[in-house]
């Protein structure tokens, strides 16, 4: 190879690496639903869901579609979903009558005592866990009282009655 195919040659591999690299930063929602807004900094996608469901409906529908009710694990990303709940359109939300909480994949339904995410995991080892004054203390396993958890524009995290329907956020990774 003479010097002049070489200087190509290097030339054209630079080239390739930096429309590979320029895709791979340009590229942050690849793989993700339409409706999906993806946290650059994480590659997590959120949607806001306004048709208002029970906790477990809410669960299950994040689920059918490949995906799960939210789960803040930094606070960094419940930062980042409280201002997706800051932007909603509240006047959009049907189906429910107190359309402040918005539902996340916490709860305490199997001991009032551990409040855990959707993945199985105890929220106080695992990850994100600030409570709004008075949340989260888990009385009894009694029914009447709140064992799942939410969020809403301006507190920590919340507790609520899971059998209420409120909106919920659902959360993938991109493929």
């Amino acid at each position: 190879m003479n010097a002049t195919t070489k200087v190509r040659y290097r030339s054209k591999r630079l080239a390739l690496a930096t429309i590979s690299l320029m895709t791979a930063l340009t590229c942050g929602t690849c793989g993700t639903p339409d409706d999906y807004l993806v946290d650059k900094s994480t590659g997590i996608g959120y949607r806001l869901v306004y048709q208002a469901q029970t906790w477990p409906v809410a669960r299950d529908r994040c689920a059918d579609e490949g995906a799960k009710l939210a789960v803040p694990k930094t606070l960094n990303e419940y930062l980042f979903m409280q201002k997706l709940v800051r932007g909603m359109q509240y006047s959009s939300i049907t189906g429910s009558d107190y359309k402040l909480v918005v539902w996340l994949g916490i709860h305490n339904l199997d001991d009032y005592r551990i409040w855990k995410n959707v993945d199985g995991e105890n929220i106080n080892e695992t990850g994100f866990h600030k409570w709004s004054r008075g949340n989260g203390d888990g009385f009894s396993d009694a029914p009447e009282e709140p064992h799942c958890a939410g969020l809403d524009a301006v507190n920590w995290l919340r507790d609520f009655w899971c059998h209420r329907r409120q909106p919920y956020i659902c959360q993938i990774k991109p493929i």
